[in-house]
């Protein structure tokens, strides 16, 4: 099976079957009409992380390309396993929801006049037939999942089409799997623009006040261009507040390695300073070729929120001290010894650039 995958029948209408080709995705299986919505022609895999799908695609409309995000997987076998349809359904809602959300999320920023995050063209709903199963119960038979509302509204974000490859993709080419310290401070430098947008309280209606903090920063989350642009991924992953009530809104999602301590800590809320945290762990990756990941414990759950304490003495010979201070700072565990948010971290990063 290729990329582009292989066609079949369902419902009367075609669809696309293909697996996803690399990535720690590799090997799960989607299906996508084609064309999605009546409208939008699906070309290629693009990339994968978490539970979400990038794929390539072509408006019919207008000819022009997009890139079109998807919900690669529901948690939804267990519930499967013992027919509870209503177990499943709601396993639904959350990932729709957070899809739909980061289509807000992305047009609050563009409109900011933040363009290093993807530009939101349409958000449409189509049926996704792997839905429907059949799935194997408990007592070794099959069990379908049989709600045509909800098989048939599945949700898709159409985008503006991105160039480039993954930072992640882009390491794996390089001298040590790392970059030099001018490279991986040009490149974060971007990102924590977009993180100083991103943290600006945003007032919505009366009684609502959007905080939003990213917290999944790391090298698979930033497209990077041939001439060292980055566009920021997966806004999806975000925790939401509302800072006129402290109520979370969106619990968002973390890597472990690359989060704070905070991210521990299911029912805490973020502030800036857990993504100045996930600014450190990230550049620590890029500048020794090390990732966070690799000093996590083995008994440790892929996908369990949890801090670990990097080793920064391998930053010597890697980058200046004072950058390297920097990071320490960024990585303290305690967030009030951090920089407080992007704005006051920027500034940091500026002197350390002009001290060259």
């Amino acid at each position: 099976m290729n990329t582009r995958g292989q066609e079949f029948s369902w419902g009367g209408r075609s669809f696309i079957r293909a697996e996803v080709p690399r990535g720690d995705n590799r090997g799960r299986v989607y299906a996508i009409a084609q064309p999605l919505a009546g409208r939008y022609r699906v070309l290629d895999f693009f990339a994968s992380g978490g539970m979400g799908l990038l794929l390539t695609g072509q408006d019919q409309r207008t000819g022009a390309e997009v890139l079109i995000k998807s919900i690669l997987h529901y948690d939804v076998v267990p519930y499967a396993r013992v027919r509870d349809q209503e177990g499943f359904t709601n396993q639904l809602r959350l990932p729709r929801k957070t899809l739909e959300m980061e289509r807000r999320i992305l047009v609050l920023l563009r409109n900011a006049g933040c363009n290093a995050v993807p530009h939101p063209n349409d958000f449409v709903f189509d049926t996704n037939p792997l839905l429907a199963g059949p799935f194997a119960t408990e007592e070794g038979d099959q069990w379908t999942f049989d709600d045509p509302e909800m098989i048939n509204s599945e949700p898709y974000l159409i985008m503006e089409p991105i160039a480039g490859q993954t930072l992640e993709e882009f390491l794996k080419s390089q001298p040590g799997q790392k970059l030099s310290e001018a490279r991986s401070l040009r490149i974060m430098q971007q990102v924590v623009d977009v993180l100083q947008t991103l943290h600006e309280p945003r007032p919505m209606r009366a009684g609502m006040t959007w905080r939003l903090i990213y917290q999944d920063l790391k090298p698979a989350n930033l497209l990077l261009t041939d001439q060292d642009r980055v566009t920021v991924l997966d806004l999806g992953g975000c925790q939401l507040l509302n800072l006129d009530t402290g109520q979370k809104l969106l619990q968002g999602a973390c890597t472990p390695g690359y989060c704070p301590p905070e991210c521990e800590q299911p029912y805490g809320t973020l502030t800036p300073a857990a993504d100045v945290y996930t600014v450190g762990s990230t550049l620590f990756h890029l500048l020794t070729g090390r990732a966070p990941a690799e000093f996590l414990g083995m008994s440790l759950g892929k996908n369990q929120p949890r801090a670990v304490h990097l080793d920064t003495r391998l930053l010597e010979g890697n980058c200046r001290p004072e950058l390297r201070r920097l990071i320490e700072r960024c990585l303290d565990f305690q967030p009030e010894k951090r920089f407080a948010d992007a704005e006051s971290l920027q500034k940091a990063l500026t002197a350390v650039m002009l001290a060259e």
